[in-house]
């Protein structure tokens, strides 16, 4: 994730390897969509509770799915959100959620302090006040103000108490519409030859000519079912039709994922809910359903996004508007970036606990695109072979060309590299064979322009590939926060400020929310508007502390705000992070060093306490 200030060319202590071996054997992948996935291995990593010996497993938890009572609040592991006992969903940073899935799979037992530290930190040296500040988070999560939910043991660990709570079925309207959707249990995969008909299915099921697709797609498939509504209710009838158009309109946007027309959808009607059934009808591998119902003066929204393999929940969400304000709100914005966000921990969670063989090859891109940006050596690094993997098999497709082009940005940006020219070369190659096989693709043109922006410093390109995407796709929050930063590069600080804040308005629940508040704290310097940066900056390093172009743009945007005190400490910390950063070498190698934003963000750099 890129800003302004995250051109640097330092390596991080200890020697990043170029390459790395393949994680698992390279099996070929099913040949036929219309075969279901294998069930899914439970995740293997076990760790010891120091008292009793025994090993414990995450399979614990995956095995209990559905949802967990703490206190008031309900815990839903399949996508390791917390609902407070007022409805509201929180988000908590990826080392805080961790700590809670490993506090759940002991629930009512001791885990001990040293074996979480272990397990959320691997090979990272860390403090206990990086275990207690997670703890922190949890119980302001669950509520927990008294320490009866999540209890301390002096000296020991931690006991967190809570009830599992039986899981809904998938497609059912709800008898209780106030009452919000919740997340359904695992249930048993049903494998499926193309031409075999399930006992509750029949041959009216069947498409006439059954498509034959290619087996390198690597894109996942998608459909929007119609939403149920109350008989003759003609408000809601019609806000159907809308939602469901702009909501599958939306996710067609994009690059990444197949949408099954909406003609096809509305010909089901309403009375298929079973996920097999409509696995075999559709050839989906995910569905979104719900039920829309009137309420006076405004509409009420329950909304269930499924894997049709698995028939797991992977979100659930209930959103009530007043009856004009459906057009006018960012709901359906908001409706698919949650959707992304549950595809990507999904795979994520699959890819680290299958082969390679017997995974689709949309689980292997977008489970190396989740690790990619969790910023830890180890996944960093599987990712690009997943991803080296994923363009073996498919070599004429563009997205995971892009993804591995970016791949290499971010490697320089980390500072995993001592030449990050040739990251720029390699990463150009990539987006060059993407963009031979579509000119138009999005996120080639996107990681392009990243790539000639921040590694190649031709911003005249730059700024081309980000307007040629904007044009195709005029709300990518990403390429907004990258034209933003591109303007603030250029001391154009009110233009770089209202891209990046709407790209932060548009990825309110993005899974990597932090880079888009890191552009929209580094654009707010340009703009002069320090404390607004470093407010950004400050949230953007809780949703994850080890972007270190991120403490950068904190430790200039403290100076700017005369926050001396603070910056010090922010320069501490990323040079513990990043030792050899000097702020010579960063003013050389950034794109702004021609411009007077990157001579006072290096003068501000030194004020830290950055060596010269």
């Amino acid at each position: 994730m890129l800003s302004c200030f995250a051109n640097d060319a330092y390596p991080r202590s200890g020697n990043q390897s170029r390459t790395w071996p393949l994680p698992f054997e390279l099996g070929a992948l099913s040949a036929d969509r219309g075969h279901a996935c294998a069930a899914q291995a439970m995740p293997t990593e076990t760790w010891v509770d120091s008292n009793s010996g025994k090993a414990c497993s995450t399979k614990q938890m995956e095995a209990a799915s559905g949802q967990i009572r703490l206190g008031g609040a309900i815990y839903h592991p399949e996508t390791e959100r917390v609902v407070t006992a007022s409805g509201d969903d929180v988000l908590l940073r990826s080392q805080s959620a961790r700590v809670l899935r490993m506090l759940v799979t002991r629930l009512g037992r001791l885990s001990p302090r040293d074996t979480l530290i272990a397990e959320v930190w691997p090979n990272v040296s860390v403090t206990d006040d990086s275990l207690t500040q997670c703890i922190l988070d949890i119980r302001r999560a669950i509520g927990d103000h008294d320490r009866s939910i999540l209890k301390t043991v002096p000296k020991r660990g931690y006991v967190l108490h809570g009830e599992h709570l039986a899981a809904s079925s998938f497609g059912q309207s709800p008898q209780d519409p106030d009452r919000a959707p919740t997340e359904t249990a695992h249930a048993t995969p049903l494998p499926m030859a193309r031409d075999a008909i399930a006992p509750h299915q029949t041959d009216a099921d069947r498409p006439g000519i059954l498509p034959e697709l290619d087996p390198r797609d690597v894109l996942p498939t998608l459909a929007v079912l119609p939403f149920r509504v109350p008989p003759e209710s003609g408000r809601a009838a019609i806000m159907n039709a809308y939602l469901g158009d702009e909501i599958a309109g939306g996710i067609s946007r994009s690059n990444d994922m197949n949408v099954i027309s909406r003609l096809s959808t509305l010909e089901l009607g309403q009375g298929v809910t079973d996920l097999t059934r409509l696995r075999y009808m559709l050839n989906a591998d995910f569905i979104l359903s719900g039920s829309l119902f009137e309420r006076d003066d405004a509409s009420l929204l329950l909304l269930e996004f499924a894997e049709t393999t698995s028939q797991r929940v992977l979100w659930s969400d209930r959103m009530a508007l007043p009856h004009r304000a459906w057009m006018e709100d960012d709901c359906v914005d908001r409706i698919v970036t949650q959707i992304r966000r549950a595809i990507m921990m999904n795979e994520v969670r699959r890819i680290r606990s299958s082969p390679l063989r017997d995974l689709k090859l949309f689980s292997v891109l977008h489970g190396a695109v989740g690790l990619m940006h969790r910023f830890a050596p180890k996944d960093f690094n599987l990712a690009q072979s997943y991803l080296a993997y994923v363009i073996e098999q498919a070599p004429d497709h563009p997205t995971p060309l892009a993804w591995l082009a970016r791949w290499h940005v971010l490697r320089a940006v980390q500072g995993w590299t001592d030449d990050p020219q040739t990251e720029a070369r390699a990463a150009l190659d990539f987006t060059s064979r993407a963009l031979d096989i579509n000119p138009d693709h999005t996120l080639a043109l996107v990681s392009e322009g990243q790539v000639l922006a921040h590694l190649a410093h031709r911003l005249d390109e730059a700024e081309t590939r980000y307007n040629a995407a904007l044009a195709i796709t005029p709300n990518d929050a990403q390429c907004l926060a990258l034209r933003g930063m591109f303007s603030a590069i250029r001391d154009l600080g009110a233009e770089g400020k209202r891209d990046t804040e709407r790209a932060l308005h548009l990825s309110p629940f993005h899974p990597h929310r932090f880079f888009f508040l890191a552009q929209a704290a580094a654009a707010n310097i340009a703009a002069k508007d320090y404390p607004r940066a470093v407010t950004l900056a400050r949230e953007s390093l809780r949703l994850n502390r080890t972007h270190v172009s991120t403490l950068r743009t904190l430790a200039i945007a403290q100076v700017g705000a005369d926050q001396m005190d603070e910056a010090r400490r922010t320069a501490a910390e990323l040079m513990r992070l990043q030792p050899n950063m000097r702020v010579s070498n960063w003013l050389r190698n950034s794109p702004s060093s021609g411009y007077e934003l990157g001579r006072s963000a290096a003068e501000k750099l030194k004020l830290s306490g950055i060596p010269h």
